[in-house]
C-alpha cells in the first residue's frame, strides 16, 4: 500500500469527528462543522427552507433536514449523483453550480426569494497546487453568493466556505455588501491543517 494512502487511513482512524459521524449515522464528518455553526448562530429552525450547494455526500443536507423537520424544505444541489436521504422534505437537484442554467433548475423546486438559509460547502477537485486550488475555490464561493442573492429572502442567512489566501478578501467584501453582519468562523471540526474557514452571513439585504 502506498505511504500516502496508509497515512490517510491512519488519520481517519484517529479522527474523532469521523468516528462520531459513523457512530451517529451521518454521511460525513463535515456534518459537525454545520452543527457547530448552527449551535452558535441559530441558523436552522423548524419549517425553514434551506438551499444546500455542493451537498454530496449529504452530511449537511442530512443535518439540515433534521433541524427543519417535516414542515421544512431542503434543496440539495450537486453535480454528482447523491444517494437519496429518503426524506420527504429533501429535494435533490443534480447540477453543476457553474452551469448558467442553474437558477432555472433550482427554481423548479424552490421559488426565488424564498430561502431562509443558503449553505455552501463547495470545494474544487484538489490539484495539490495552492494557487490553482485557491482560485477555483474562490470562484465557487463567489458563485454561491450569486445564487444566494437570487434565492434568499430578505433577512436570510448564508454559510459559505472560503479558502484562506490572497483572493479571500474578494468574497468577504462582497458578503459585507450583501449582508448586514458577516462573521469569519473556523469550526472546531475543521481539520487543523486546512486553509478553509466559513463566512456566516446574516441579514440579507434584498436588492
Amino acid at each position: 500500500m502506498p505511504d500516502a494512502k496508509r497515512r490517510w487511513i491512519e488519520e481517519r482512524k484517529r479522527d474523532v469527528y469521523h468516528r462520531k459521524a459513523k457512530a451517529l449515522g451521518y454521511r460525513s464528518r463535515a456534518t459537525f462543522k454545520l452543527l457547530q455553526m448552527d449551535s452558535k448562530f441559530r441558523l436552522l429552525r423548524p419549517g425553514a427552507h434551506i438551499l444546500d450547494l455542493g451537498s454530496s455526500p449529504g452530511g449537511w443536507a442530512q443535518y439540515a433536514s433534521e433541524r427543519v423537520g417535516s414542515g421544512g424544505v431542503v434543496v440539495a444541489v450537486d453535480a454528482s449523483e447523491m444517494k437519496p436521504l429518503g426524506l420527504r422534505q429533501v429535494r435533490l437537484v443534480k447540477a453543476d453550480v457553474m452551469n448558467e442554467g442553474l437558477e432555472l433548475l433550482i427554481a423548479s423546486v424552490m421559488r426565488p426569494g424564498s430561502a431562509d438559509v443558503v449553505l455552501s460547502d463547495l470545494a474544487p477537485d484538489m490539484t495539490g497546487k495552492y494557487e490553482i486550488d485557491h482560485d477555483r475555490q474562490i470562484t465557487l464561493a463567489k458563485r454561491a453568493l450569486e445564487v444566494a442573492s437570487t434565492f434568499l429572502k430578505k433577512g436570510g442567512a448564508l454559510v459559505v466556505k472560503v479558502f484562506e489566501g490572497k483572493r479571500s478578501g474578494e468574497v468577504e467584501r462582497r458578503a459585507e455588501f450583501l449582508f448586514r453582519r458577516v462573521r469569519k468562523v473556523r469550526p472546531e471540526a475543521s481539520r487543523k491543517r486546512s486553509s478553509e474557514y466559513y463566512l456566516v452571513c446574516l441579514g440579507f439585504r434584498a436588492q
